[in-house]
């Protein structure tokens, strides 16, 4: 009887401690499944490094035909805003040329520095990264000619907030340029990161802006160019 008693306590202890583990297995999961974007961190340069750059995203972001449709002049002062790798700020530098300024601007103190490193490789004296706020990238009043984000639109909370009180950074004639995925992409982040480009209609019309240029000059990504 005894023998039979703690077989069985045994089998019921080894199922409880099953379903346990299942259980922290599936709650682990779907904690990652659903992390925030605006809670995503990017600390691990070699990681992004690889992700960011190279022939795949060439392909889908062109980024010479994204440039040019910039219509960048030289002089100008570019923000690039969530640069991470400077993928698109070592061109605005190039763009602008030696009297201008491409700022990458990230929350990531890596992505920072490698930006600082590449800059002096390349010898771009016009290339200056630096780490900003999540809610505030810090730039001076009527400092900047456009803004730009690419792939960041959607890690930003409080977005209309946000775009107001970016709005004093500024030129006159200033603009900002927001690159990012159609909902419906199979590239870059989980669908349910990525902003359908209504959202951000919305928002920047909230925000008191206006729509300057909507082009579809990308297969994956929209192309949304804003004035005040």
């Amino acid at each position: 009887m005894k023998h039979n008693y703690f077989k069985k306590a045994f089998i019921l202890l080894s199922l409880t401690l099953v379903l346990s583990a299942s259980l922290l297995t599936n709650c682990s999961n779907h904690q990652k499944q659903h992390t925030p974007a605006s809670q995503q961190r990017f600390s691990d340069i070699e990681k992004w490094l690889s992700i960011f750059e190279g022939d795949k995203r060439d392909e889908y972001q062109k980024p010479e035909v994204v440039v040019k449709s910039m219509n960048l002049k030289p002089g100008n002062v570019v923000a690039d805003i969530g640069a991470g790798t400077g993928y698109f700020t070592r061109r605005f530098a190039v763009a602008v040329g030696p009297n201008g300024k491409a700022l990458g601007l990230d929350i990531e103190e890596s992505m920072v520095n490698h930006m600082n490193e590449e800059a002096k490789k390349m010898g771009l004296n016009n290339y200056e990264a630096r780490v900003v706020k999540t809610d505030d990238p810090e730039l001076p009043a009527n400092s900047v000619d456009v803004i730009f984000l690419c792939n960041t639109y959607h890690h930003i909370e409080n977005r209309v907030d946000y775009f107001r009180n970016v709005s004093k950074s500024l030129k006159k004639s200033g603009r900002i340029i927001i690159v990012d995925f159609y909902k419906n992409s199979d590239i870059g982040p989980p669908r349910d990161h990525k902003l359908a480009k209504e959202v951000i209609l919305k928002e920047m019309d909230l925000a008191a802006y206006s729509l300057l240029q909507d082009l579809k000059i990308l297969p994956e990504q929209y192309y949304l160019e804003y004035g005040l």
